[in-house]
């Protein structure tokens, strides 16, 4: 028999804090703010200042919204399956995959996870986010490029660009479909609303200018465009509308519209309404999705609200997955020999 060439599989997400002690969200908060302040100017001071209120709001906040991010939870799961599928796979016959999780703000930093793996036969890095950004895939690939020698980089393939991939888009609406409850007897004048969350960019700074760093607007309004247009046009549709919001952030200047409270501005007349919210512009739930519903009924007239989770470790999503790693596989151990 063959000897199987090792392959790390490294999905590479954000990472938010698990449990809401102060020390934990400080330490995630501030790594986040190291990161920006990379791309655009946040003084050390500020960021201390950014870093602690931030803390110490989630510390206050936990006594009447407990639940703490399921992100790190759902990544490690999203490994784990994926772990699985590919060990069950044709291609496990020629690869030894072994798939790690990994974060860019928390524990196990995926620098480091990088590194202990970089004696194996290849390097699969999967950035777990569908929309790219310097902030996300980005920074990886400036440290893999600083950090590797040439023939080391050879054995690395970074996935991204997911909005760009037309198989993205049928699992969307599949998981989209199974997970919507029905609406088995709706006004005649109500309306059942999709709302589209997204990561929000900047636009323009505080002169504005246009940022001179991929803020992955662009991606986003692709990406909302073609699920919305994939979703209408689906016979399973049930929405009369999908409508895109932006979660964004209040310094630096522009960001992108409309955000999630303009949003709920324009549906204050929307009495008869129902609404889901789908986080497609995320591969894992966290605190950016888990409570919008929440938020929507008290903002608005929708009394029926309810967030539809994300693909997480879906069985869709991990045999897409497990097919582009090994897609990427085989193209490592083609060009090395």
């Amino acid at each position: 028999m063959a000897l199987r060439r090792k392959i790390a599989v490294i999905l590479v997400a954000h990472g938010e804090a698990e449990t809401t002690r102060f020390r934990e969200n400080y330490r995630v908060m501030s790594k986040t703010l190291l990161h920006a302040s990379q791309i655009m100017p946040l003084p050390v001071p500020l960021q201390k200042a950014i870093a602690i209120s931030s803390s110490f709001k989630k510390v206050l906040s936990a006594f009447s919204q407990p639940q703490c991010s399921p992100q790190n939870r759902i990544t490690r799961e999203q490994a784990a399956a994926l772990q699985r599928h590919l060990d069950e796979s044709p291609p496990s016959e020629q690869f030894d995959f072994e798939v790690h999780a990994a974060f860019s703000a928390s524990p196990p930093y995926a620098e480091r996870v990088i590194d202990t793996t970089r004696q194996c036969d290849g390097q699969v890095m999967v950035s777990m986010a569908p929309v790219d950004t310097t902030l996300s895939c980005g920074l990886l690939c400036s440290w893999l490029n600083a950090s590797l020698q040439g023939s080391e980089l050879a054995k690395v393939r970074v996935l991204s660009q997911f909005w760009d991939d037309e198989h993205l888009y049928p699992l969307y609406c599949d998981h989209l479909f199974q997970s919507a409850a029905p609406t088995p007897h709706p006004k005649p004048d109500g309306r059942r609303i999709l709302v589209l969350l997204f990561h929000g960019t900047l636009v323009a700074d505080e002169k504005g200018n246009p940022p001179v760093f991929q803020t992955g607007r662009e991606g986003a309004i692709t990406l909302a465009r073609r699920f919305s247009a994939a979703v209408l046009s689906d016979p399973r549709n049930i929405y009369s509308e999908v409508l895109p919001a932006y979660l964004n952030h209040d310094f630096g200047g522009k960001w992108t519209s409309p955000s999630f409270e303009e949003l709920c501005v324009s549906l204050r007349d929307a009495h008869n309404a129902s609404a889901d919210i789908f986080g497609c512009g995320f591969f894992s739930d966290g605190n950016e999705i888990i409570r919008r519903a929440d938020e929507l009924k008290q903002l608005t007239p929708v009394k029926d609200a309810s967030v539809i989770s994300c693909v997480n470790s879906s069985p869709q999503f991990i045999s897409y997955l497990a097919r582009r790693v090994s897609d990427a596989a085989h193209q490592i151990i083609g060009l090395n020999g």
